[in-house]
């Protein structure tokens, strides 16, 4: 039976300017007296300001909350960097900024919960008529949070939000190369999505590959303990060999120990996230259907990789209620240094609810 896809038509900006006009198109849509918000990091991350300066240039009237996003001291170097992000936050928005603390928990798996539920109870997330989520310098398992809860509320009965929702990313490969992780936790499933079925006949692991991955990878290996694998590489790639050097880099575990048929390794668009939604969306419905004589399955997915990609991983995972593993990095390391100037980057904006879907 064909699936019914959420986004089968879809709403993409793949450049700076044309994520731009999307913005403008999407803030005119509540200009009379709907109220703008810009969700961003206020991190360590070289892009945690290529979004807000543009968005203080383009977009009058809209609120801020810049999330702070680790204590003092836990990312080696780049402490320096966070504040002084923080300082041209402020000086870009004003008393429209707030900055929101770091959220402390016992069980970090709980941290994420806890960070949205103050963002609706505190500051009124989903009050507003326009969300730019700008997933640029937020760690995964933060903008997943966000977004799983956006989408689940506009999708319930007694529909809590019913604005536009935008997510945004900056992608810089050169960035990417410089942040390294270490000192992983213990690996988790993400709240909001389902978490591990014990009771599943089998379980399918779906990584999206990326660099420097390895030992998240192989800690997750040990977490899930699945019954068959399917690995995602980005293709097309701006790098086209990317996908060969993933495949490579990541062989021993892959290959040699899980036993990762070629069949099962994916191609998905590195620049478009709702390939990889697509793909997902298939992938676990095949499965399901074809395993369902022995028993429920669980598809779960993990990405390693792409701002964009990892947008991809959460629409797949929302709509077809697959479980979300990670292993969080404890600390980061930045290395290098290049003036702000020289970074090449590119804005995309993927429009997810509101105006353009409303019939």
């Amino acid at each position: 039976m064909p699936i019914n896809l959420t986004w089968a038509d879809y709403v993409f900006a793949e450049s700076s300017k044309a994520s731009i006009e999307l913005w403008q198109a999407a803030a005119d849509t509540t200009a009379a007296s709907g109220r703008a918000l810009l969700v961003c990091g206020a991190g360590f991350d070289p892009r945690t300001l290529d979004v807000p300066r543009r968005v203080a240039e383009h977009l009058s009237d809209i609120d801020v909350l810049a999330l702070e996003l680790a204590p003092p001291g836990s990312h080696d170097t780049a402490d320096a960097a966070a504040e002084q992000h923080q300082d041209e936050l402020k000086n870009l928005f004003g008393r429209r900024l707030t900055l929101v603390p770091r959220v402390t928990a016992t069980d970090p798996s709980s941290q994420s919960a806890k960070l949205t539920r103050g963002l609706v109870r505190d500051h009124g997330l989903l009050d507003y008529d326009t969300v730019l989520l700008d997933m640029s310098g937020l760690p995964s398992m933060v903008s997943f949070a966000i977004l799983q809860l956006l989408l689940t509320q506009a999708q319930q009965q007694a529909q809590q939000f019913a604005g536009n929702l935008l997510a945004i990313a900056s992608e810089d490969p050169f960035t990417d190369s410089r942040i390294f992780a270490s000192e992983l936790d213990e690996p988790e499933t993400l709240a909001g999505f389902p978490g591990l079925d014990e009771a599943a006949g089998t379980t399918i692991w779906v990584p999206v590959l990326g660099r420097s991955s390895v030992d998240e990878l192989r800690a997750l290996s040990v977490f899930l303990n699945p019954g068959e694998v399917c690995a995602v590489v980005p293709f097309p790639a701006g790098n086209p060999r990317i996908g060969d050097d993933l495949l490579l880099e990541h062989r021993q575990l892959l290959f040699d120990e899980l036993e990762l048929e070629p069949r099962n390794v994916f191609y998905a668009s590195e620049s478009n996230p709702f390939d990889l939604y697509r793909q997902l969306v298939h992938l676990a419905d095949r499965y399901r259907q074809a395993l369902k004589p022995l028993g429920s399955t669980s598809v779960v997915v993990s990405e390693h990789t792409s701002k964009m990609l990892g947008l991809g991983v959460v629409l797949a995972a929302h709509e077809q209620k697959l479980t979300v593993a990670h292993a969080r990095p404890m600390s980061y390391r930045l290395e290098g240094s290049r003036v702000d100037a020289e970074r090449e980057t590119n804005i995309s904006t993927a429009w997810l609810l509101g105006s353009p879907y409303d019939t």
